[in-house]
């Protein structure tokens, strides 16, 4: 069994490279802004819906499996994307502070071209109330880097200095549950 990482992510390739399984990476082909538009079910079901999208983007052969993945910043009812500019992260950031949000991660796997697992994990996120000056410094240290993180943070650098209180799995909020996904690849490598 080959394991191809369908995601462009570097989060996401250091999680799995840090657990020493070797695998591949290929970017997903969708155009995540209109399978976003083309969704039509409850927003926190849109994260497992694009790491299905994306799996399945990716041509494998019949013993590769895929692994998509994608993550979904909730705030009362509001999905927020990465942000396109350092003046959007600064607005999401203001938007966020001193308040609770849920990132919901969903990752799947997918072989044979079909999804043979999937796995939702849902972070309560709960910010400092944070001044312009705070924001401005975070954002000043984490740079353009920070544009490819829904939420305009990463808890693993600097961004976990922003946070008062978090419920729920690290790794996924860094981008995979590797406990999870582990034990799904080794069931699946003894099938």
């Amino acid at each position: 069994m080959k394991i191809i990482l369908g995601s462009s992510s570097p989060s996401r390739k250091k999680l799995l490279n840090n657990t020493g399984i070797e695998f591949k990476v290929k970017k997903p082909t969708i155009d995540e802004t209109a399978q976003k538009k083309e969704f039509k079910g409850k927003k926190k079901d849109l994260a497992v819906y694009l790491a299905e999208k994306k799996a399945l983007s990716i041509h494998a052969g019949p013993e590769e499996i895929i692994i998509g993945a994608d993550q979904v910043l909730l705030q009362n009812n509001k999905i927020y994307d990465k942000p396109k500019s350092i003046q959007e992260a600064k607005k999401h950031l203001k938007a966020l502070s001193n308040k609770t949000h849920n990132l919901i991660s969903g990752t799947v796997i997918s072989k044979k071209n079909k999804i043979i697992w999937r796995h939702q994990g849902v972070s309560k996120m709960k910010m400092h109330k944070l001044t312009d000056k705070e924001i401005n410094e975070y954002l000043s240290k984490s740079g353009e880097n920070i544009l490819k993180c829904v939420g305009a943070y990463n808890v693993e650098g600097y961004g976990s200095k922003l946070f008062k209180k978090i419920e729920g799995d690290f790794f996924s909020i860094v981008g995979l549950p590797l406990i999870q996904l582990l034990s799904a690849i080794r069931k699946i490598g003894k099938d």
